[in-house]
């Protein structure tokens, strides 16, 4: 056999690595794991020595590797996105990498997107927090060619090729809405959040606070309350909140911790005349939506967004133009709601 010159992009898709990778580890250059080179240079020697020529990328994916991270507590919304995520893999032949699945910390998602660039990734899907040396990381993976989608909330700034998710601000004018409408344009209006990293949570806030100043002046807006995603801490500032605000009309909780808030109200008699506003669907802000308690939900429909943000990587890959789209937001109440039962059983087949 002659010895061919192997191309880095025939090696990339042999080795299941990005270019990027291939190219620091021909020129012997740092950051790259052993077993991640050793798997890049026996790659290399293969097509050389036989003269394999493997099908450039496809659109669809085959073959390479994406890392996900996403922070935060688990949950049903959270399950969904994974499960879409992969069911979507799985059809084109990708393998994912979950990293970083459970704290929404700076130091450990830096870490993750360290080690995805380390082990040789093909892209990256992630929840990101806004913080400068995220946006740092981002920008480097980005120098090095590899694509980097942001899900269910944005990273301004940084040089992400997509962002797969809702347009969170006119999310939050929705909720405000709704608030205003159900609560009969009076009162004062209480705002929970689960966390303050996040942008999408923090334009969410502006959304539902510029609607109710612009369209209900006479519904005065309390100082939003950020309790992580604790429902037992949500339940006692829920408590308090009852207690000193008794022309309390409205509530609206941006993320988690629906179960707290939703205990208060019973306790003080206050759940069937509050305005109360939840953000997505799952089988407790269902069953509170069917109890009355809730009554409306603003959701985005994540296994339509583990599609936009795969297909995004895709198109970045094959040269295809990316273009913008947002994740619609819907409006679910009791005599809309649709029975999740299957898609909880859909997740718990997926998890095994």
């Amino acid at each position: 056999m002659t010895d061919h010159k192997a191309r880095i992009i025939d090696i990339a898709l042999h080795a299941g690595v990005s270019t990027a990778t291939v190219d620091r580890v021909l020129n012997q250059r740092p950051g790259v794991r052993e077993k991640t080179a050793r798997k890049v240079l026996e790659a290399a020697q293969w097509l050389s020595q036989s003269g394999g020529r493997p099908q450039v990328m496809a659109p669809e994916l085959t073959g390479f590797t994406l890392d996900v991270m996403l922070g935060g507590q688990p949950g049903f919304a959270k399950d969904m996105l994974i499960t879409g995520l992969r069911r979507t893999a799985r059809n084109l032949g990708v393998t994912l990498r979950m990293r970083h699945a459970q704290k929404a910390k700076v130091p450990e998602l830096a870490a993750a997107l360290d080690e995805a660039l380390a082990d040789g990734t093909n892209g990256v899907i992630m929840e990101p927090i806004e913080h400068p040396l995220i946006r740092d990381k981002v920008n480097d993976l980005a120098a090095r060619k590899i694509p980097v989608v942001s899900i269910l909330t944005p990273l301004p700034d940084a040089d992400v090729v997509f962002y797969a998710g809702m347009d969170n601000r006119a999310a939050g004018r929705t909720a405000g809405a709704l608030m205003g409408h159900i609560s009969r344009r009076v009162g004062k209006a209480a705002i929970f959040m689960s966390d303050t990293l996040y942008r999408s949570h923090e334009e969410r806030e502006s959304g539902v606070r510029t609607l109710l100043r612009q369209e209900f002046p006479d519904i005065t807006v309390l100082d939003v309350i950020t309790m992580g995603d604790n429902p037992a801490a949500f339940y006692g500032r829920a408590l308090d909140l009852l207690e000193r605000h008794p022309d309390l009309t409205s509530i609206c909780n941006l993320g988690a911790g629906n179960r707290g808030i939703e205990r208060a109200l019973l306790e003080k008699n206050r759940a069937q005349d509050m305005a109360y506003v939840a953000f997505n669907l799952t089988p407790l802000t269902r069953n509170a939506l069917l109890a009355g308690t809730v009554d409306a939900v603003v959701h985005q429909n994540m296994m339509r967004i583990s599609d936009m943000a795969m297909r995004a990587i895709g198109n970045f890959h094959a040269g295809l133009p990316i273009e913008p789209e947002r994740a619609p937001s819907e409006i679910i109440m009791k005599e809309n709601v649709r029975d999740i039962r299957g898609s909880r059983e859909m997740i718990l087949s997926e998890h095994g």
